[in-house]
């Protein structure tokens, strides 16, 4: 009976142990591979987070952006892959990463979701697109966000070249070769929201 019990106790012990083990393997590769996510450090600075900034649109209408850009793997999913439990959406780029951006202007309130990845060579370098969150709920007519193009990301500032798309009052998109509006693109630089 004893030897039995014993050998159950180890049986657990191990299968805890190989759960910690995959566990702090998967946060050792995240450590590594996105260090623009992750960090030792609690000071670092890093890409995830909040940003703010305001820019103009290609009609002249000031706008208050705020993106968030969300951590590409949590510590429950990090948990659930490790001990075969839910499996949600597979992270293997590990340049990519989403969030979600919010533009408010005298037009009204723009949610979008993003998705993009920064450049590997460096991490710092960046690219996504935006996407409404809700169709029905575009403010139109407008300039809506399309993509962000050329980001540089340094410490506590993100710099973006963003470009748009023209929507109609009833929500079709359009381009005017002739309009130099519909080519302008907009450099703005966005700084980190603190908490």
């Amino acid at each position: 009976m004893k030897k039995g019990l014993l050998l159950l106790a180890t049986l657990v012990l191990l299968s805890w142990g190989v759960y910690e083990c995959k566990y702090y393997f998967s946060y050792w590769q995240d450590l590594r591979d996105r260090p623009w996510a992750y960090s030792t450090d609690k000071n670092a600075k890093l890409l995830i987070g909040h940003w703010k900034g305001v820019f103009k649109d290609p009609d002249g209408v000031a706008k208050n952006l705020e993106i968030e850009i969300f951590e590409p793997v949590t510590d429950e999913e990090r948990e659930q892959k490790a001990s075969r439990k839910v499996r949600r959406r597979s992270r293997e780029n590990k340049q990519g990463f989403e969030g979600k951006a919010f533009v408010e202007s005298r037009l009204g309130f723009e949610k979008y979701e993003i998705y993009g990845a920064v450049e590997k060579d460096d991490f710092h370098q960046l690219h996504f697109n935006f996407r409404p969150e809700d169709e029905a709920k575009r403010v139109l007519p407008n300039f809506t966000l399309n993509q962000a193009e050329k980001g540089r990301w340094t410490g506590d500032q993100l710099t973006l070249t963003l470009a748009f798309a023209y929507h109609r009052a009833d929500g079709s998109s359009h381009w005017n070769s002739a309009d130099p509006r519909h080519n302008q693109k907009v450099i703005l630089i966005l700084n980190r929201k603190s908490k």
